[in-house]
């Protein structure tokens, strides 16, 4: 039987069998008064990134107000390439500001979402170079 290891803020999951992550990460940070979502896409071709990220962008115009959205940019995340996004939209009759990041690692796409309440400033946007650049893939 294979085991598997799945690491949570709390500790070590051991788990019996091996698994396909589709989690999603919700992390808070004060200081600079954000949270960073991650996900991971599944069954996304290579070839079907770009497509992927417009998909969600759609989304995003189709069920909040006021989107404002920057054109999509080549970016990296730990060296890997990259596709970012930045856009500000009303949520709940609050404006949200959001970084979006997305990368193929191996078989899917990693996705990172940051976002504030407030614009962006010098340290929140030396604080997300930070994240994208934090990453330290498996070996």
């Amino acid at each position: 039987m294979t085991t598997a290891q799945f690491v949570l803020s709390e500790g070590v999951l051991n788990l019996p069998d091996a698994y396909q992550d589709r989690s999603i990460n919700v992390l808070k940070f004060k200081n600079v008064a954000a949270t960073l979502v991650v996900t991971r896409a599944w069954d996304i071709k290579p070839d079907e990134d770009e497509n992927f990220i417009n998909q969600q962008l759609a989304k995003v115009k189709r069920s909040m107000k006021k989107v404002v959205m920057g054109d999509v940019d080549d970016s990296d995340i730990a060296g890997l390439p990259a596709r970012e996004v930045s856009l500000r939209f009303e949520n709940q009759h609050v404006m949200v500001y959001e970084k979006l990041a997305v990368t193929r690692v191996e078989n899917h796409l990693l996705v990172l979402t940051f976002s504030r309440t407030e614009p962006f400033n010098a340290d929140a946007d030396a604080f997300w170079v930070s994240i994208k650049s934090g990453l330290q893939l498996r070996a």
